[in-house]
């Protein structure tokens, strides 16, 4: 691996018009780390390897966008920015605070350079509570009517795009998938509908994830048998459920993260009581709402895709305690 000339990631003009190539220079570069006493000490070829796919996924995401146009700058980046890209891509939280430490070094170096005015990834790292003594800020989820008017405020079903996403997010929020699973669904997975008008998805392992059985609630149900009629007429090709365009692929985490804010915004959900605005929040709402139904919490677990009860008990913890989300 040879080392890329040091004007790649010294110039303004570098970091600006070809910032991924510049933040690999910048990894690569023999002073990448310094010691007190300035002593260089520059990343292992493994390590590079790591933080090159972390940063590159973070430009093309951020700056590039989804049609590699070019969105944003370094200079436009703001803490928002950083925190959107963390929870679209539901990072855990080891790797959150890996990628946060990466870019506060980076921005660090570009207030260096004269680049950028200020460093937004300072302190992101320790913002968010531990699991173990911050549930409710940690995990939010939707009251009863919360729920209610995220329903109502799903896309109408205009085009094939619109149908989708109604469908999709209707599934995650009534049958309590993660993004992972919900975008490699395939038809095959979902079963016929039963006399109470719910129907049962087959999940198969995506990520840490297991295979499972989850019941997609009546309302969630309705909307994703409307769109596999709708699928099947388009007749798109391959099996994937929720596909990316008419020709297939599969859907973008952020893609999915940008959809599901919007209907929280559509549906009027208070940023400032439900900040977390992915479908992480939806999953949330549904592990509550069942426990809360009363049904058992190994029932729930299956429904998940636990692997081990104490991740199902840490919902049980929330169960009939006080919402801090808005009431009921």
């Amino acid at each position: 691996m040879t080392t890329p000339s040091t004007s790649l990631f010294d110039s303004d003009e570098a970091w600006l018009a070809a910032p991924q190539e510049a933040l690999v220079a910048w990894l690569m570069a023999p002073d990448f780390v310094t010691t007190k006493a300035g002593v260089a000490q520059p990343l292992r070829a493994s390590s590079i390897v790591v933080y090159r796919a972390m940063g590159s996924k973070f430009v093309r995401e951020v700056l590039l966008g989804e049609d590699r146009g070019l969105l944003k700058t370094w200079r436009d980046i703001e803490a928002e920015d950083i925190h959107d890209f963390l929870a679209s891509n539901e990072l855990k939280r080891g790797i959150r605070n890996r990628y946060v430490r990466l870019l506060e070094r980076l921005f660090d170096h570009l207030m260096a350079k004269g680049i950028v005015p200020g460093n937004p990834a300072r302190g992101l790292a320790i913002k968010e509570p531990s699991k173990s003594n911050q549930y409710h800020d940690k995990t939010q989820w939707l009251t009863e009517a919360q729920q209610e008017a995220v329903v109502a405020a799903l896309p109408e079903p205009d085009g094939w795009k619109d149908t989708r996403n109604r469908a999709l997010i209707a599934t995650v929020l009534g049958g309590g998938l993660k993004v992972s699973e919900v975008i490699k669904l395939t038809s095959g997975c979902v079963g016929a509908r039963q006399e109470d008008g719910s129907l049962y998805i087959d999940v198969y392992p995506a990520g840490a994830g297991r295979r499972h059985r989850t019941r997609v609630a009546v309302f969630a149900a309705a909307i994703l048998t409307e769109w596999m009629t709708t699928r099947k007429q388009l007749t798109i090709p391959g099996e994937l459920l929720f596909p990316a365009k008419l020709a297939g692929g599969v859907l973008h985490p952020a893609t999915v993260y940008r959809h599901v804010a919007a209907v929280l915004a559509e549906a009027r959900i208070d940023p400032t009581l439900i900040k977390r605005r992915g479908a992480r929040t939806l999953r949330n709402t549904f592990a509550i709402h069942e426990l809360e139904e009363g049904k058992p919490p190994e029932l729930v677990g299956e429904y998940l895709g636990h692997r081990a009860a104490r991740s199902t008990r840490y919902y049980t913890a929330l169960v009939r305690k006080p919402s801090p989300f808005g009431g009921k």
